[in-house]
Parts: structure tokens; sequence; C-alpha cells
């Protein structure tokens, strides 16, 4: 990243008189001392200080280095500004990608344990960065590390709505460490409103824009090609979660939001298993619910059992696995429906509506998968990666 900081080539080699020249159209020469001092602070330093300013700095807020903001909860907070804000850190997964695709730089560790298989698919740095834990799942975060590591913000971000669980975590994580705990709600729907915050924090205006915009018309393009399929029509999926395929997400569940956004007929008629999700089923019920497609965790990088739903002879009466219609969801580096529900989610509506409903949501999903990595997780996977990925979902079944 660069820094346009103003060097003191500008006034070196100068006499102080020279240097300064004129103050206010005043000669420095004659004005006296306490004059002096007044305009150049009110001037002088206004002029030489703007080109270290970020574009959401004011000129207060660079001589304090502090700036007051309100979160998505309405908590008011005193944070560094863009310019002074070196380190932040991240109470789950979900926030540290909405983080790393802004400003990858400014990660002072990682909620997520990386597997070598998703730091095939992340720029090297983050190979160096410590896990320092997660508040996801009951987890926790190892809060003097945050402190010795000069942690200066952390990011709580929601998939769904925030709620009082959310505020009163950030809170009592705040009150242990006396670091500044930001709520952002980055549910899909305000997208745009999460990413023109971060990046206003970040000082990262112009990419957060980007990003956002490019999420923006994924879900209207998305939403508009699904639009109008009846509810009988419509593509009847199975969700298969856990080592055996026998956990899964219904309707109600965040994790399950991108197939009903892609217009998928999600069969999980199960009470939802609030907060990881994962709601146990038997394979008497999902032979019932006959799905006629079924995307399972891989079993390489997530431990999922499409290989064993693919030949496992107590699959084998379900339409989906009959017609050769199971599909290991891409996870590296982030699983591409969920987990962590964040952005991730935005390429997997598109791969969900393409491979479901490829005549009305036709695109190369090769080259909506190598885009989007290069423009979210700064890095370019070749055709042949991105394909590998995809397996059998490459090129759509077409019926």
């Amino acid at each position: 990243m660069t820094d346009d900081r103003l060097s003191g080539d500008h006034v070196r080699g100068k006499t102080l008189s020279e240097g300064l020249g004129n103050v206010w159209g005043k000669p420095v020469s004659i004005m006296g001392r306490r004059a002096f001092v007044k305009a150049l602070g009110a001037g002088l330093l206004l002029t030489m200080a703007a080109p270290v300013l970020s574009s959401c700095e004011s000129f207060g807020e660079a001589v304090t280095g502090e700036r007051t903001i309100s979160d998505h909860v309405g908590r008011e907070l005193e944070i560094p500004t863009p310019s002074k804000l070196e380190k932040v850190y991240f109470t789950s997964g979900l926030a540290q990608v909405f983080c790393f695709t802004l400003n990858p730089e400014l990660l002072a560790g990682t909620a997520i344990q990386f597997t070598k298989r998703q730091l095939q698919y992340l720029p090297e740095e983050v190979n160096e960065l410590a896990y320092m834990g997660s508040l996801s799942g009951d987890g926790e975060i190892n809060r003097e590390m945050l402190m010795v590591e000069g942690v200066q913000l952390v990011f709580s971000i929601s998939a769904i709505g925030l709620t009082e669980a959310n505020i009163s975590e950030a809170q009592d994580l705040q009150d242990s460490t006396n670091i500044p705990v930001c709520l952002l709600d980055g549910s899909m729907e305000r997208i745009s409103d999460c990413y023109s915050m971060l990046g206003s924090i970040l000082g990262r205006e112009d990419r957060a824009s980007k990003l956002a915009a490019y999420c923006s018309d994924v879900y209207e393009r998305v939403t508009a090609a699904v639009d109008g399929i009846p509810e009988d029509e419509k593509t009847s999926l199975y969700y298969a979660e856990g080592p055996e395929g026998l956990q899964t997400e219904p309707d109600a569940s965040q994790h399950a939001l991108v197939l009903a956004v892609a217009g998928a007929n999600n069969v999980a008629a199960v009470p939802e298993n609030e907060g990881l999700g994962m709601s146990n089923v038997s394979l008497e019920q999902v032979m019932a619910w006959s799905p006629d497609v079924i995307i399972s965790w891989d079993y390489e990088n997530m431990g999922g059992a499409v290989e064993d739903i693919r030949s496992n002879k107590n699959w084998a009466q379900i339409p989906a696995t009959q017609s050769g219609r199971v599909y290991a969801m891409p996870s590296v580096p982030f699983a591409w429906l969920d987990r962590p529900p964040g952005v991730n989610r935005f390429l997997g509506v598109q791969w969900v509506a393409n491979m479901l409903y490829p005549d009305r949501y036709d695109v190369d999903m090769v080259q909506v998968a190598r885009e989007f990595y290069r423009l979210f997780y700064w890095v370019e996977p070749s055709e042949d990666e991105i394909k590998d990925l995809l397996g059998n979902s490459y090129p759509p079944y077409r019926g």
C-alpha cells in the first residue's frame, strides 16, 4: 500500500524564512512571535498536513489521531483515524474476511485456522498471521494477546441483523481490553452499508465502493434471473453437511440464504439449529424429500461426505445420486455458501444459480470465479485450478 506522506524535501536546505515564505500574505520577518505561532498553527500546518490526511479525516482528527463514529447499533466509539490505524482484529472469521478484502496489511492476526489447501489460494503474508481466537461457536479470543499485539480496533460483523447478544458480547470484549469494538451489519441486504462503513474506518473508501458495487450487482442480477420461477418448478436441493452428510440447514438458517436467493427449493423441513446451524436429519428423511440436487461439503478441506453420497448404496435411490447431480461445494480459501457467511456468498450465489438454472443465469463460472478471487482475495488462480474447485459442476448440468 502506498502512503502519500509529505516528505521534508519541500523546505529542506532553506532557512526558516525562505522555507516558509509568507503566511496568510504577511512576511514572516515582520510578524511578532505570538502572531507567527498563531498563523503557523492555523494556516501553515493545515497546508502542510493536507497531503497526509485521509479523505475521511478532518484536520482536527489528523491532529488528535482519533475520531468519533457510531456503529450500526448506535454505539459511539473513539477510534484511530485511518492514517493512525495500523492493527485491527475481529470477533469471527466472517469479520476477518470483510477486513481482509479491503486491506490485508492491517490484520493483526487471524481468527481462522487455515489449512494448507486454503493457504494455496491466499497471499503468502496470510500464512504469517498468528491465530488469536474467535468468539464464533462459543469460542474465545486471546484478550491478552490483543493488548500485547497493540490491536487498536476490533470488528464484530454479523451475517444477519445485529442482536442483543452481539451487543453484549462486543461490550464485554471492549470493557475487558479497553479496545473499541465496532458492530456492523454484514447481511446480504446491507452489504453496501457495511462496506461503506468499513471503507471509511480503514481509509479505503474507493476500494470499498468497488467491492460493494460488485456485490450489489450480483445480488440484483441473480434475483432478477430467478424471479418468477413457479414454486413447483424450482429445483429441489438438499445441502449435505457433516462427515456423513446428515446435517443440513432449513430456510430459516443464515447458512441456507444463498440457496433461497439463487432460487433453489430447499427440501430441509427441519427446525433451525440456531448459531452454528447443522440440524440433524436421517437418511430416511432425505430419501423422502427426494432432492434433484445435493450440494455436499467437500472431503479434502471440510471432511464432508460427498464421495460417500455418490457411491454408497444407501443413497442410491435418491434422484440426485441417480442423475449424478451431487456436487462438492468449493471451499477454499472460504466456503462459497457459508462458514463464514460473508462476502464469499456473492460467489456462491452465482455458482448455485448457474448450476440450477444455466439458461436463466448464463455465465462462465471459471471466469466469474477468477474475477472474484482477483478482486476480493488478492490472488488469481489459473483456469485449471478453478475447474478443479468446480469439479463436476462445470460445465453446468443442462438436463
